[in-house]
């Protein structure tokens, strides 16, 4: 597995399955290689959540993979091992 999970709040609801529609409240970590500083959310003003389609490849890999096994109403960290999000970026 290309990411690392921790679950923040359980969640109860049902977990999705490929190719099902998503949407996602997130926040991006790493600015500058700093772990601690953020540099993106969906809740940042004009933002909104983010929808995908998972399991096809649309995103990195461990959004994938994290998002996949996470049930509905779980808030969770994923850490997405810097080598999948490299490979997705150059394509």
């Amino acid at each position: 597995m290309g990411v690392k999970k921790e679950i923040l709040t359980a969640g109860t609801g049902p977990k999705p399955v490929p190719g099902q529609k998503v949407t996602v409240h997130c926040t991006g970590f790493g600015k500058n290689g700093d772990l601690s500083q953020k540099f993106w959310s969906t809740k940042d003003p004009g933002q909104k959540p983010f929808a995908f389609q998972i399991g096809q490849g649309k995103v990195i890999k461990g959004w994938d993979e994290g998002v996949l096994g996470m049930q509905l109403g779980e808030v969770a960290r994923l850490q997405v091992i810097f080598k999948l999000l490299v490979s997705f970026l150059r394509g």
